[in-house]
């Protein structure tokens, strides 16, 4: 089962494909025709993304309407 923020990021995206244990997608940070996104969970429930087209890790999210802090567990009394 998807972590929330994996979950939060895979609705940003279109065309989402799931894997045994990554899924792939459009990159958002570029135009698009095929999955170059991936997207995993980390094993402390962070959402991992890497466009394999080569987008930076910040027009990725910027392109979602993301923040980094976004694809991190939050933890009780965080703020």
């Amino acid at each position: 089962m998807a972590s929330e923020p994996v979950a939060l990021v895979l609705s940003r995206l279109e065309n989402v494909v799931a894997g045994n244990s990554t899924w792939t997608a459009r990159c958002p940070g570029h135009p698009d025709s095929n999955n170059s996104l991936s997207v995993s969970q980390g094993t402390d429930g962070r959402a991992l993304i890497h466009c394999h087209a080569g987008c930076e890790f910040d027009e990725v999210i910027q392109a979602m309407g993301l923040r980094a802090r976004d694809l991190f567990v939050k933890r009780r009394g965080a703020r």
